[in-house]
């Protein structure tokens, strides 16, 4: 663009007798210039970030009715919107997402925006204690390896009683206890307790396997398989549980 103006500069400087032709070519410049730029200007404008929620919240009009929630960059509420107010977005439950969208006017007369376009989709992140199917944890599991290793013992186990929210276990030496709150797969340990046997070809083992609840964030239960993550989705557990 600037070498054309400079172009046109030099033409209308050593070329006197084409001025009113250039001035002609300069004036269509400048209103194709002007024009482009109230264009990406609007765009810009009507072009926002939103977060949408991980869950769903009954709408403002009809309680009976399912609507997006809208966070704002702090993780306030913002908005409350209709499950088709972001065209082309179709959310899955137990995820936040992160959106380019273009704003768009409910109509002519008013200047209230009721519905957006989606643009791109900037994240998609699972947040484990909004996921409306995770399973009711409970039962008994053996330990088959935990740390990055695997155990070929059978006398570390693990029992889940959901009524009290208790897990319990032995590991072939000490009996040991610990209070859990199950959020969708999300779960919360409290201090683990156990007996104090000293017994030498347990003594590691157990120190490694008491440590793994401290830092457990998430579960995932397929096929009789119980495995436990940290919060960065690296896998601490694994037990199948037992028949």
């Amino acid at each position: 663009m600037l070498s054309i103006w400079f172009s046109v500069v030099l033409r209308v400087i050593f070329n006197k007798e084409d001025n009113g032709f250039i001035m002609l070519k300069v004036s269509k410049y400048l209103i194709l210039c002007c024009c482009l730029f109230s264009f990406v200007r609007s765009k810009a404008q009507n072009t926002i970030q939103i977060e949408v929620a991980p869950f769903l919240v009954p709408c403002v009009e009809n309680k009976n009715e399912e609507c997006l929630q809208l966070l704002g960059s702090d993780g306030s509420n913002l908005k409350v919107i209709p499950l088709e107010g972001i065209e082309g977005f179709i959310p899955e439950k137990g995820y936040e997402y992160t959106l380019n969208v273009q704003e768009i006017e409910a109509n002519s007369t008013t200047t209230e925006i009721k519905k957006y376009i989606l643009l791109s989709e900037v994240s998609k992140m699972w947040v484990p204690q909004f996921a409306i199917d995770a399973p009711l944890l409970d039962g008994s599991f053996q330990v088959v390896g935990f740390g990055g290793k695997s155990i070929d013992t059978n006398d570390l186990n693990l029992i889940i009683n959901a009524n009290n929210s208790i897990m319990s276990g032995s590991t072939g030496c000490n009996n040991y206890h610990l209070f859990f709150k199950q959020l969708g797969y999300t779960l919360i340990f409290s201090k683990i307790l156990s007996t104090h046997l000293y017994c030498a070809s347990r003594s590691t083992l157990e120190e490694e396997y008491f440590v793994i609840f401290n830092s457990v964030h998430h579960f995932e239960l397929n096929d009789d398989v119980l495995k436990l993550y940290d919060i960065s989705d690296r896998q601490l557990l694994e037990a199948a549980r037992i028949q």
